[in-house]
């Protein structure tokens, strides 16, 4: 009687515990189905151009951050609209050179031509 009992709590066993060959098939289909994607939101015909996009996006800004842009000094957008119109020596006023500290102790003396 044991063993009936036995063979009975076994199979039991086999057939709560144990999943079947395809149960991580069935479950990932589940899965699939309850979870939509963003790519599932896009309407087909525009998926290939935000796919573009967000590459060139990536692009662009991976560039930006390799290789950021170089300010030509302290210039900001008011010298850039500014500089057009100042002459050469009007414009070594206002950029920052190299001997910039000499210049500033000059103005701080009122010696500055």
């Amino acid at each position: 009687m044991n063993s009936i009992l036995n063979n009975f709590f076994k199979e039991e066993r086999k057939r709560v515990f144990e999943p079947g060959p395809y149960f991580a098939q069935r479950v990932m289909a589940r899965v699939s189905q309850a979870v939509p994607s963003v790519w599932d939101v896009i309407p087909r015909a525009v998926r290939p151009v935000m796919a573009l996009s967000l590459i060139l996006l990536f692009g662009v800004l991976s560039i930006q951050i390799v290789y950021p842009v170089e300010q030509a000094g302290a210039t900001g957008p008011i010298m850039a609209y500014v500089g057009q119109d100042l002459t050469q020596t009007e414009l070594s006023l206002f950029v920052d050179v190299a001997g910039s500290d000499e210049l500033d102790d000059l103005n701080l003396l009122g010696l500055a031509p």
